[in-house]
């Protein structure tokens, strides 16, 4: 089980990511690794079967979906058409505005999923929507986020623009989906009225998933600190309600088939109010082995639980890898069941010591489990993670199991509520107090971090796999945490000392960044939501003080905007350009004048000039944002950030010369 399931899931990893020459030479030197520990394992013939047949298995299922469904579904993208389908799951924002997931037909011949985004319908799961006339694009990886994956998750490879003519069939279907969302919204109004501040959004999303009821800072504080996984229905939340349902269930001595029963019954339900997300389906399978084993007298093994789990998954859903849930929850299963248990199993948990050395270790193997796939996602990892979840993660759990028991009887017991509430202040105080200090963190820098800490993940697993004694596995785990660390800080201190250009926002707008050394000025030039930008930005570069702030247009809204999103970076000075302003300081010069950004740093000269005016000025390299007027001259020194893209670094090089980087 456990080969079937590691060859069919590599083989997906490979369809889905790694599917060109450097993926077939990598997938090579795999078969090699594979061949050489087989020998050293005594490998019979039908073991190499198995793994060879899984894996093209795999492969053939992911290309063969990709080709037959994904891609003639989005070859409709670009081109105007009709749709008609079926409302599977609906999202509305301030009572205005909705986004849709429709079930049906692209011009009535191609079965898709689409999601549409328009004013709020008088519409409900299983109603019928008609779309007379709209535009379909794919979804595109963007800087803030990467829509395109997320979808393909979700099976969800076009959206709906330009929408003319759409009406609403009503349906009497899909009535259990109603009924539990319904009960779903009423329980989330019912915690926002009872608790106090933010901590009945808080609880409300750890009881039915997702952070739509939470602030940003707090989701950020808590994703900061690793226990972000709390905002999701995960194997926390199963394993804990589980437990304490069977507990109960036992304490009343009720016959062991009726407990399984009624634990499945209750889990079942727990996921249904979160919609099935990955995480809580993997928890489901690996509780009903586990409480199956106990039902006929047979020994649980984690390991093959997980696998078993993960094949299962995988086999009914090729695109499964795509999803970052199913990432982070198998990888955190994984560090908690069964790496944390390897590196605890000779330390005496008899005494308080013990005990107390036991679950450091386990918090910081689960910690190290996460750290790859918390990078890649993320953008940085959290150095506090282990102590987080050993601090917070008791007082979440405690609140969650509060909260799901007022849900479960329907709003009854108030009184559950006031331990919720007190235990979820402690953990926004404490996430807040911690997020803030800088050197708590590690952040991505670029795309070479995360490969880092991949690769080290992989050279412990080969240690363990060839070697399988505990202190070569530590040995080598030690040094892979010590040198990713010192490349990070490394790359960390190259990067500090030289000078960096950053433009990001969307096509339409620009705010730039300038960062030389330890400090940096943010010039907000055009467009909304550029504080959304550069919090990511400075997310991922680490550097923690802004020297200078411009604002040039909406004032009093951007200010309160930047102190909100950057509420743990200080600026210095604040500026709010009504005109211009010039100013120099040892590192670089700045002057802005009627929508001209001019900054000049190591004697280059760079120009950021808006599509409002036709007086682009001469620099060493100029970049026109904004609305690109058709007739805008392109000359060897002008770039027009929307044929380039916007979110781009420019990097100052010997001899007069710049590099662009894509962000």
């Amino acid at each position: 089980m456990i080969g079937a399931a590691a060859a069919y899931v590599s083989g997906l990893f490979f369809a889905s990511f790694f599917f060109d020459s450097i993926g077939i030479i990598t997938a090579l030197c795999t078969a090699v690794l594979i061949a050489v520990y087989g020998r050293l394992k005594g490998f019979k013939a039908a073991d190499y079967l198995i793994l060879t047949v899984f894996f093209v298995g795999a492969v053939t299922v992911n290309r063969s979906y990709t080709h037959f469904v994904y891609d003639k579904i989005t070859a409709y993208s670009e081109t105007e058409g009709s749709f008609r389908g079926e409302i599977t799951d609906y999202s509305v924002y301030n009572g205005e505005f909705a986004s849709y997931t429709l079930k049906g037909k692209i011009n009535n011949s191609q079965n898709a999923r689409i999601s549409v985004f328009t004013t709020a319908l008088d519409a409900d799961y299983g109603d019928i929507v008609t779309i007379e006339k709209c535009t379909f694009n794919e979804f595109e990886k963007e800087y803030l986020f990467d829509s395109l994956t997320r979808n393909k998750s979700r099976h969800i490879y076009l959206e709906a623009e330009k929408i003319s003519g759409i009406s609403v069939k009503k349906q009497k279907t899909a009535q259990i989906k109603r009924s539990l969302a319904y009960f779903r919204e009423e329980m989330t109004a019912r915690l926002q009225i009872e608790m106090h501040g933010e901590t009945g959004g808080f609880l409300s999303g750890m009881v039915f998933g997702g952070s739509q009821n939470i602030s940003n800072e707090i989701s950020s504080d808590l994703y900061r600190l690793g226990i972000g996984h709390i905002l999701s229905v995960s194997g926390l939340h199963v394993s804990a309600i589980g437990a304490v349902i069977m507990t109960i269930l036992k304490r009343l001595r009720i016959n062991r088939y009726i407990r399984f029963a009624a634990v499945n019954i209750f889990l079942i339900l727990l996921a249904g109010l979160a919609e099935y997300p990955v995480s809580a389906v993997r928890a489901l399978f690996m509780l009903d082995m586990l409480y199956s084993a106990e039902l006929f007298g047979e020994q649980n093994d984690s390991l093959n639980s997980l696998c078993l789990a993960a094949l299962a998954i995988c086999i009914c859903d090729c695109y499964a890898v795509y999803s970052s849930s199913f990432i982070l929850s198998f990888s955190g299963t994984f560090g908690i069941a069964i790496f944390s248990p390897y590196m605890t199993k000779n330390i005496d948990k008899s005494t308080l010591w013990g005990d107390i050395k036991a679950d450091i270790v386990s918090a910081v193997c689960v910690s190290l489990a996460v750290m790859p796939a918390s990078m890649y996602y993320f953008d940085e990892i959290s150095l506090t993670s282990p102590l987080s979840n050993i601090l917070l993660l008791p007082l979440c759990t405690a609140a969650l199991i509060c909260g799901f028991a007022f849900v479960l009887t329907g709003g009854v017991f108030t009184f559950l509520l006031l331990p919720a509430e007190l235990f979820l202040s402690a953990v926004i105080s404490i996430s807040d107090a911690l997020s803030a200090v800088p050197f708590f963190t590690v952040p991505r820098m670029n795309e070479f971090v995360p490969v880092i800490f991949i690769a080290g993940a992989g050279i412990t697993a080969l240690t363990y796999l060839f070697s399988g004694r505990k202190r070569a596995v530590t040995a080598v785990l030690t040094a892979v945490v010590l040198i990713s660390a010192s490349m990070t800080i490394i790359m960390a201190e190259t990067i500090k000392n030289r000078p960096v250009i950053a433009v990001l926002g969307d096509k339409t707008s620009a705010v730039v960044v300038i960062s030389y050394g330890n400090e940096r000025i943010i010039a907000d030039l055009e467009g909304s939501s550029n504080e959304k930008y550069v919090e990511k930005y400075l997310a991922n570069n680490g550097r923690r003080k802004n020297e200078y702030l411009l604002l040039t247009s909406d004032i009093s809204a951007k200010t309160a905007s930047y102190s909100q999103n950057l509420r743990h970076i200080s600026s210095e000075n604040v500026y709010a350009i009504t005109d211009e302003i010039n100013f120099t300081n040892d590192k670089c010069s700045v002057c802005y004048f009627n929508g001209t950004l001019e900054v000049t740093v190591e004697n280059r000269t760079y120009a950021f000039c808006t599509a409002k005016t036709d007086d682009y000025i001469s620099a060493d390299l100029t970049l026109i944002y904004g609305n690109i007027p058709k007739s805008a001259e392109i000359t060897e020194n002008n770039y027009i950030i929307s044929q380039m893209g916007n979110n781009i670094e420019i990097l100052p090089q010997k001899g007069n010369k710049y590099r662009i980087r894509s962000l």
